[in-house]
């Protein structure tokens, strides 16, 4: 094959055109043939896991490309929504009005809520216990032991 390239005259012998024939011959030969299938099925298969939306991001993308899909079709927002079909309350903050219908709107949507989540999350978990704040015992401990008494101000 080698010999018969170099015989070729790139004017009288369409040199681009044998090397796309090449690239294409090479990939049947050694490429992966289930590539593209594997990528789809796993595509049906990928879960959105709270709150690792940065992950599921870019996963779904990857796989997307990897599958050979256009994001920008409504089959592929379909199985990017279908991630998504054990949180529910995620699809119903989503499809508030105006209800997105481009990926990236979707994508943002969905990133704006899970990332507004973690923040009350994260505010809830830190947030002291006001359970025992108004019982006796914590009132006595925190009076002074020798008020003193305030000159100029009265509440």
């Amino acid at each position: 094959m080698i010999d018969t390239l170099r015989r070729l005259h790139p004017v009288h012998h369409n040199i681009p055109t044998v090397w796309e024939e090449f690239k294409q011959a090479f990939k049947d030969k050694f490429v992966d043939s289930t590539h593209e299938l594997r990528a789809r099925n796993q595509l049906k298969q990928l879960k959105f896991k709270y709150p690792e939306i940065d992950e599921y991001i870019a996963n779904f993308e990857d796989l997307v490309v990897h599958a050979g899909y256009n994001l920008a079709s409504k089959e592929v927002i379909d199985l990017f929504l279908k991630g998504f079909s054990k949180n529910r309350s995620l699809l119903d903050k989503v499809f508030t009005l105006p209800v997105p219908t481009a990926y990236g709107a979707m994508k943002w949507c969905l990133i704006t809520i899970i990332k507004s989540m973690q923040l009350v999350n994260s505010i809830a978990q830190n947030a002291p216990d006001f359970q025992h704040f108004g019982n006796n015992n914590t009132q006595q401990r925190f009076q002074p032991r020798n008020p003193q008494p305030t000159r100029g101000f009265v509440p």
